[in-house]
């Protein structure tokens, strides 16, 4: 698919459609459906052809077309514009007809990758959506891990938040301070940790007590003490609360009118309790733009590289693009995906 870039907003608008449409009426993928992350039910959803949701997301490419197209134009790469092609065909067409140029994907290095990250069975009594925890203890590329979580390997194998491409690197690095939003259980504070050293910090944000009780038990594994955890979840506003307590671990979870503990970075940075921004990661279910609106003095004063999830509400995929790019033209824009599915797309920004 895609194997010629669109040039204007109408050839954009086109080659979405034609691909598109191409695609469900020649293709049907019987592999390529994630069963473990959508089957931990025991329900088999693989064969599910979902038309309504068809209906909504052609309805909302249609209404969308131009701001998406705006967001296209203001990626910096070929690969990153044919793969926000792809996300947006995936959306309208489904797991049936269209599949996601993804790099993770060689079964050698998977394989290779499951050898190393061993685990037993976790001491923690927690659980939640996905069962219980697994201990992890085991070197990776000369690093240490030990944690006690549902894995690493979308940071070490598939390299999340570790953009790396074409000469273009985004991504923590030696002595740097990074901001992790959306901390949970501690995974990718883990590898942040080792990829920052012993003269970075990792400052590791969630609001829900049941995630930071695992996430210090965490950081007391770790073999480097950088990581200071940070009880509250990142916003645009200030709010004294207690952390929410759901009696269990929930990756997605979000606040929605629950009251939560929020804080924003810039009063942070103003307070003094953060020295200075290296790195943002934001993976915060869907208040991406709260927190950078509670970042801009930061970010204008730091120029920080980032990594903003660009995928839990619809819009977010150029919203989120063509604010940065308005708000901030220092930076250079760049996207990366995780899964064969519609999650885990990220928005990389480099100064």
């Amino acid at each position: 698919m895609f194997e010629k870039l669109p040039a204007t907003p109408d050839d954009f608008y086109q080659d979405i459609i034609g691909e598109t449409l191409t695609a469900i009426k020649v293709n049907t993928f019987y592999d390529n459906f994630d069963a473990q992350r959508f089957n931990y039910d025991g329900v088999d959803r693989s064969m599910e052809w979902m038309a309504h949701e068809r209906v909504v997301y052609f309805d909302w490419f249609y209404k969308n077309a131009v701001n998406l197209a705006n967001a296209y134009s203001l990626l910096e790469d070929d690969k990153s514009k044919s793969l926000y092609l792809h996300i947006i065909a995936y959306r309208l067409a489904s797991h049936f007809s269209v599949k996601l140029p993804v790099d993770f994907l060689d079964e050698e290095s998977i394989a290779e990758y499951h050898k190393i990250e061993v685990s037993t069975e976790s001491e923690l009594e927690f659980t939640g959506a996905f069962g219980k925890l697994k201990h992890f203890d085991f070197v990776y590329d000369n690093k240490s891990y030990v944690i006690d979580c549902l894995g690493l390997s979308y940071y070490l194998q598939r390299k999340q938040y570790f953009y790396d491409r074409d000469g273009v690197s985004i991504k923590p690095e030696a002595d740097d301070v990074v901001i992790d939003g959306g901390a949970c259980l501690g995974d990718s504070a883990a590898v942040f940790s080792n990829a920052v050293g012993e003269k970075g910090k990792v400052y590791a944000f969630d609001p829900v007590k049941d995630h930071l009780d695992i996430l210090q038990y965490n950081i007391n594994q770790f073999p480097l003490k950088n990581v200071i955890i940070m009880p509250y979840g990142l916003s645009n506003e200030n709010v004294d609360a207690e952390p929410i307590t759901l009696n269990g671990y929930a990756p997605g979870f979000s606040p929605n009118n629950i009251t939560a503990p929020l804080r924003t970075i810039d009063s942070l940075v103003d307070s003094g309790e953060i020295e200075k921004v290296d790195f943002i990661k934001l993976d915060v279910e869907g208040y991406e733009m709260d927190v950078l609106l509670g970042a801009a003095q930061s970010i204008q004063k730091f120029q920080p590289k980032l990594a903003i999830s660009l995928y839990h509400k619809p819009n977010d995929i150029f919203e989120l693009i063509t604010y940065i790019r308005d708000t901030y033209p220092f930076y250079h824009l760049h996207i990366g995906h995780y899964t064969i599915h519609n999650e885990e797309t990220v928005l990389y920004c480099a100064p």
